[in-house]
């Protein structure tokens, strides 16, 4: 108590504000290595709710600190303060938690000709509980990477389809994910030439000639497939005999 009785009102809001910024710091990257791996942060529009929880979270709570923190007022009334401060910290931490965990990658989806990002929240409890395991359950971690196959029974397919017009796309069925293996070949049959990717993205021509050579291949066995996600759609770059995923890199995959 002596010890927060004698730091100034600066003293205290810098020293929450460093408090704030390591704990943000901390959740940040565990979010990100976790449950949005590169590239898929930005395109799962992370970047607005990391700026959503930094604002609230790390701005707010030390800016609230500087705007009470008075030892004049006495150690009980100033405790009591901070304590409600701490409160509301954490309860808008814990909120933006959670959104970004309801909110994140479940999986990387091949299906017919592109690759899309499905997000844990687009995934329906009824059509996880269609699914054979591993495929009946949003992962808790790293977003595998699945392909997503029509089905050849007549009824299968009609299912799907229908499924489809009511906005549960192929890649948000669960019970027709196989291993990505298993239709990796037709990835590589639709996989475009990077002279494509680079056209569309006129200004990332070194970062494609980075790819290409830490890759250890030729660019011409290389090719890239577009993928589609929430926010912003992004490049899988593929081996074009085997379908091999290289690199998911965040380019314009399509005009």
């Amino acid at each position: 108590m002596l010890r927060l009785a004698s730091l100034s009102r600066w003293q205290a809001g810098a020293g929450h504000l460093l408090l704030s910024v390591a704990i943000g710091a901390a959740v940040l990257a565990a979010m990100i290595f976790v449950w949005y791996p590169r590239p898929y942060f930005e395109a799962a529009g992370g970047n607005d709710l990391v700026l959503l929880m930094v604002g609230v979270d790390i701005a707010l709570g030390p800016l609230l600190t500087l705007a009470v923190f008075n030892p004049g007022k006495g150690l009980r009334k100033l405790r009591f303060d901070l304590a409600v401060i701490a409160i509301f910290q954490l309860a808008a931490l814990t909120y933006g938690i959670h959104v970004m965990f309801v909110a994140r990658p479940a999986y990387l989806v091949f299906a017919v000709d592109r690759f899309d990002l499905v997000m844990n929240n687009q995934l329906f409890d009824a059509e996880l509980a269609k699914a054979a395991p591993p495929w009946n359950r949003r992962p808790l971690a790293k977003p595998p990477t699945v392909g997503a196959r029509v089905p050849a029974d007549a009824k299968l397919k009609e299912e799907s389809l229908f499924l489809a017009l009511g906005g549960i796309d192929l890649p948000q069925q669960p019970r027709f994910f196989v291993p990505y293996d298993e239709v990796a070949a037709d990835a590589a049959k639709h996989a475009l030439p990077l002279a494509d990717l680079r056209k569309l993205n006129p200004e990332a021509q070194a970062r494609i000639d980075a790819i290409v050579a830490a890759s250890a291949r030729t660019e011409a066995q290389l090719g890239f497939l577009p993928a589609r996600a929430p926010h912003r759609d992004f490049a899988v770059i593929v081996d074009r005999g085997s379908g091999a995923i290289v690199e998911r890199v965040m380019l314009k995959p399509w005009t």
